[in-house]
Parts: C-alpha cells; structure tokens; sequence
C-alpha cells in the first residue's frame, strides 16, 4: 500500500473519501511505474465441489447467514421512531424497527401466539404492530400492548416479540439471524469498522431499488465483483474501455477493499499528484460475507455508492437486492435522470452480462467430472482471498 499522508501537503483539506481514494490512488500510480499490478503469488485449484456440493452449502448457510451478523438495511431507511421494514431473504421472517428512544430492534416477525406475520407489508412507520389473526398487537419494542378479551383468554399476560441482536453501525443495521445468540459486531468487523465510517453512509439515502437474480451458486456469483480479468470481455456493451486492469487490494480480516483503476490511470504517472482526478478511482468495499458497496466516480452532480446484497436461495441459486445511494441525497431533476441512466447500466451488466454469465456457466460444473477443479489465477487476488477466507472460516 501507499504511504501515508504525513509531511504531505496535498490531500490535508480533503474529506476522508477524498483522503482515501488519495491515498489508494498513490498504491495505483506506483504500479504504473513499476509495471505491475495487485496479484496473488500463484494460481489456486479450487474444487468444483466449493460451489457444488449441498451438505458444504447447507453449512455455509446456516454459518455464514444465520450465525454471523448481517448487513439488512441502512439507518437511514430507518429514519424516524416507527419506521420499519421486513425481511424474507433469510428463510427466517425478520422486522426492524426505530424505537421511541431512536434505537433499532430487530425482531422475528411472528407473533408469539400462532406464528402468524405480525408486519404484512415491506417497509412504512407504525407506532404500533397488530397481527390479523386474533388482533394480538405489539409496540417498536415488541412488547404486548393488547390482546382481545385478555381476561377471559389467559388473564394478565406479558409477552413480546422474539428478539434477534440487532446493532446499528457506520450507517448500516447489522442483525444476526438466529433468536438467542450473541452477535459479536466488533470482533466480526475488525479494523474494517473504520473503513466503512470512512464512506459516512448516514449521507446516501437510497435513490433507486433493484433486484436480480441467478442460476448459480453464491460463490460462483460473488467471485465476479473480485476481479477486473473479465470487465473488458464480458462488459463490452457496458464497461468496455472504461476501466485499467489494475487494481489496487487490501485486507482486512475477511474482508477488503478492491480497487480498480480508471484507463487513462498511466497518465496519472506523468502528472503532479496535486492533478490527479482522485474521484474518478473506483472503490469496492466487501463486507464478508455478502455485501459489496461499491462507490462511483463523481459524475456530473456528484458522486454514489451502490450497495449489492446476495442472498443464497439454494445450492445453485441467489438473488442481489441492490439500491443506488446518491451522497447528500437527489439534488433535482437533472441528478434524478442521470442517477437513473447510472443504475440502468448497472442493471444491465448485472442481469445481461455478469449473472447470465455465471447462471450459464455454473449449469455446466455438475457435468464434470468428479475431482475436477479450476483455476483462480494471479490476477484474480480478491477471489483468491475470498476462498481463502472461505476454506479457513468453514474448515474441511
């Protein structure tokens, strides 16, 4: 990595994102000089098994899904007392909610007297929950506040909504999936904490909502926001000619930030640091397991992030809900029309390129043979980390 800023003037009025890309940037241009790039120091076989085998998958799910905390929403889709929003993705009903005191809970959205849904529709603000069935209805702490005929039911009764841990940091809600476990968020999140408070997510309100999905297994599917070897193949009607193949990794636990170069990135060697259009250097955050925040170059009216969350629906299959965050919100028309000419062409490469590539490919893995394996080249440095992690978290 690049040194640090000390005893350099340039840079030192800059915001932390500007700061960062800066510093990243200094990591890229010295390997222009050099003539290298980010690599791995040798090409990884990996099983075709990692992607394929069901009892591996059940495990990964119920380890990486259920027991680790999870990145469901931002803060900022939470903005007031009451307001909530429900999740499915899981397999397990979930619904957080910004208490009286500004707090967020996280609960499991079944009602503790037949398991019926409590909360029925995505998001909204509500001061109180009532389930349809016998009218049982709950506060945004998921206490009982009325039940129907009380008396004659059960007497005097106290109950609540199951409460999952639930902790909001860095401008995301973190839940862990499973009622009655301990969630770790500073241990899970490391010196990447830091990282994510860097990107002050609090400032990027959702703009746009997109979902997408594919025949693949997660893995599969995530190993393509690791590398930059296929952008200029397979992106040749979206992200052609735009992007340098080299990047720039750095690690922090299992997760990473990856950071491809803009093509014109030679031309930075020759120029003073002062003259570095540092905005225009993509970042890629990973959250480990399946989050990936991706932060746009300055465009126009300004500059986004755009935040993928896969979900596994099976061995061979996931869905990404994605949205497009704007930092400092939409400024007006003219930003609206080119926030939603942004997120067509990342619908596109999604949906045309990338996940039809892996549903496609990922099809063909149980045709060979037992044993068979692939390689993860030197190049491809942020999938060879990833695995890595994969095997080292999950063990034989």
């Amino acid at each position: 990595m690049a040194p640090d800023d000390a005893g350099i003037n340039v840079g030192q009025s800059e915001n932390p994102l500007k700061k960062r890309r800066r510093h990243l940037a200094r990591a890229a241009v010295e390997h222009v000089r050099r003539g290298t790039t980010a690599e791995a120091p040798s090409v990884l076989q990996e099983s075709i098994a990692f992607f394929t085998d069901p009892d591996l998958y059940a495990r990964e799910f119920k380890k990486l899904f259920l027991e680790t905390p999870l990145t469901l929403c931002m803060s900022n889709e939470l903005p007031e007392p009451g307001s909530f929003r429900t999740f499915d993705d899981l397999g397990v009903p979930i619904v957080v909610v910004r208490g009286k005191d500004r707090k967020v809970r996280a609960f499991l959205n079944i009602c503790p007297h037949r398991g019926t849904r409590v909360v029925r529709v995505e998001s909204g603000k509500q001061s109180r929950f009532t389930c349809r069935f016998h009218a049982w209805t709950f506060d945004t702490e998921g206490k009982v506040v009325a039940i129907p005929e009380e008396k004659q039911f059960c007497g005097e009764y106290q109950d609540h909504l199951t409460p999952l841990p639930c902790e909001e940091r860095h401008g995301l809600v973190f839940v862990q999936a499973t009622a009655g476990s301990t969630m770790d968020l500073d241990k899970h999140l490391g010196t990447f904490g830091a990282e994510l408070e860097i990107l002050e997510l609090d400032k990027a309100p959702p703009a746009l909502h997109g979902v997408v999905s594919s025949a693949a297994n997660w893995k599969y599917t995530i190993d393509t926001y690791f590398e930059t070897y296929h952008l200029n193949a397979l992106h040749g009607d979206s992200f052609r000619g735009l992007f340098s193949p080299l990047c720039v990794f750095d690690t922090f636990g299992p997760h990473h930030i990856y950071t491809f170069t803009p093509f014109k990135i030679a031309e930075w060697a020759n120029m003073a640091e002062a003259d570095w259009p540092v905005d225009t250097l993509p970042l890629q955050y990973f959250l480990f397991p399946n989050i990936i925040l991706s932060v746009g170059s300055v465009n126009k009216t300004g500059s986004s992030v755009t935040i993928h969350r896969l979900y596994p629906n099976g061995v061979g299959a996931l869905t990404n809900k994605f949205m497009l965050c704007p930092f400092g919100g939409v400024r007006g028309p003219e930003h609206q029309k080119e926030l939603e000419a942004i997120f067509e062409k990342i619908m596109f490469a999604n949906r045309e390129e990338d996940y039809s590539v892996t549903g496609e490919s990922w099809s063909g893995l149980a045709s060979l043979p037992k044993g068979a394996t692939m390689p993860i080249g030197k190049l491809e440095i942020g999938v060879q980390n990833f695995h890595k992690n994969m095997h080292r978290i999950m063990g034989p």
